[in-house]
């Protein structure tokens, strides 16, 4: 009978809801104790944001620090059906006038005719020879075909390449070629040997198809030939990759085709690197912000505005992005290239006076981001890292006492509920044992008036 709960059916009294309002009044800490967690909820998610945008402003700094990111060279060709130019970092300014009288062509040898790529060969050892290096290739019983010698040809060490073709129309005339791997007549290729009890392919050393040749230019006037179409040692660097020529007669002329090759600055890449600096930037200025305005038609600001590490952030960056740090006169503080602050905090960029910056002195601009003292690729970083460092950082050591905050709000909100689970169970027990009593002292009750009748009947 212990459990049974009688629920004011004899006393008269609703019970039920009596506790359920004992219980709900109690129930009132633990509600205020939950809106405190939301609270501390809210401020840990604006810190996670912030914490979140400083590490791609860190990020955007730190690519801005390499020092060769400021010395990118682009090389532009002015006809590229004749050549087409790249530069390194080690280019020069300037333009060169290419003039290209005959392409670089590897040497290449055709067999005599056969009419099927099984078609027997003697036996016997040709020899290949590249660029002065000799290679064996043995044909015996096990690789005398048209086919097996080509396997044989491509399996060894020559530097060549070997491939069947067939040349023929309504009949089959199949040829192996042999072509050098590298053009340039250092790398002409030859065949030597003969082949005994059987066809010889390539008796008297084969067919030239094409024969081995050096690529003819000139760079401003003066005479130039290379074993290679792409050549990178001739204007420093630079690399051209020749696609036309001339007559091949091996004299420069007005006929021949050509190209103006011009090298520039390559500004596009810091560019676009300083506006994600300042995009960046204006990404925590904006979160921080957003916590110190008053809400649209309310009078509260955010949920952080009370929190001083979040305005120390911005003005420790603000700090940073004015000092000087150039080693120019022309350029010493980013407003110099067009990087300034407006009034509600955040960055702006004037695209055009930083491309004028970059254009005119693009190393000066340069040490504004790259000095290991004083550059912002090093000051921004450091500063991120005073925020957001794992031991001492402001921010970190602010959201690690939220955290504990919200932790120390779990257990209290789990001691109440204990508490209040256990004052329910002992109200439902203290009423249900009350309305046992009633029960019996009404039975009792009922007995008495059922005897007192009884005797008045007498």
């Amino acid at each position: 009978m212990a459990n049974v709960q009688f629920g004011g059916l004899i006393s008269g009294l609703d019970v039920k809801a009596l506790i359920t309002g004992l219980v709900n009044a109690e129930s009132r800490s633990i509600n205020v104790l939950k809106g405190q967690k939301v609270g501390y909820q809210v401020k840990d998610a604006v810190l996670t944001s912030v914490i979140g945008s400083l590490a791609s402003l860190r990020s955007a700094a730190q690519n801005l620090s390499v020092s060769t990111d400021f010395s990118r060279r682009t090389a532009v060709s002015s006809n590229e059906a004749v050549l087409t130019a790249s530069a390194s970092t080690t280019a020069q300014v300037g333009s060169s006038q290419i003039t290209v009288d005959q392409l670089a062509k590897a040497q290449s040898l055709q067999s005599t005719s056969f009419t099927a790529t099984t078609a027997g060969l003697g036996t016997g050892t040709l020899t290949l020879t590249i660029g002065g290096v000799a290679t064996d290739i043995v044909v015996d019983g096990t690789n005398s075909t048209l086919s097996g010698l080509k396997d044989a040809i491509n399996n060894s060490a020559a530097k060549v390449n070997a491939s069947i073709v067939n040349v023929g129309g309504a009949s089959a005339d199949y040829r192996l070629i042999v072509e050098s791997e590298s053009s340039g007549t250092a790398n002409a290729v030859t065949i030597s040997g003969t082949l005994t009890g059987g066809a010889d392919p390539f008796t008297g050393g084969g067919q030239v198809v094409q024969a081995a040749s050096d690529a003819r230019l000139s760079v401003n006037g003066l005479a130039v030939t290379r074993s290679s179409n792409t050549i990178s040692d001739v204007l420093p660097g630079v690399t051209l990759t020749l696609l036309s020529e001339g007559d091949g007669d091996g004299v420069i002329e007005a006929s021949d085709p050509s190209a103006k090759v011009t090298v520039g600055n390559d500004s596009s890449a810091i560019q676009a690197g300083i506006e994600k600096l300042v995009s960046s930037f204006n990404a925590v200025n904006k979160i921080v912000n957003d916590q110190f305005t008053l809400k649209p038609n309310s009078d509260r600001q955010g949920a952080a505005a009370g929190d001083a590490s979040l305005r120390g952030v911005v003005a420790r960056l603000r700090r940073e992005f004015s000092a000087a740090g150039g080693t120019s006169s022309s350029y010493r503080t980013l407003s110099d290239i067009g990087v300034s602050f407006q009034k509600d905090g955040s960055l702006s960029l004037d695209s055009a006076k930083l491309a004028n910056a970059l254009g005119a002195d693009a190393t000066a601009v340069s040490h504004l981001f790259i000095g290991l003292q004083d550059g912002i690729g090093k000051r921004i970083p450091d500063a991120v890292d005073d925020f957001v460092g794992a031991i001492d950082g402001t921010l970190t050591f602010r959201q690690n006492g939220i955290a504990q905050s919200i932790k120390r709000i779990d257990s209290k909100i789990a001691q109440e509920e204990t508490r209040i689970a256990a004052m329910e169970q002992r109200l439902t027990k203290q009423f249900t044992a009350l309305e046992k009593i009633v029960s019996q002292l009404k039975s009792q009750g009922d007995y008495l008036t059922q005897h007192v009748g009884a005797l008045s009947r007498r």
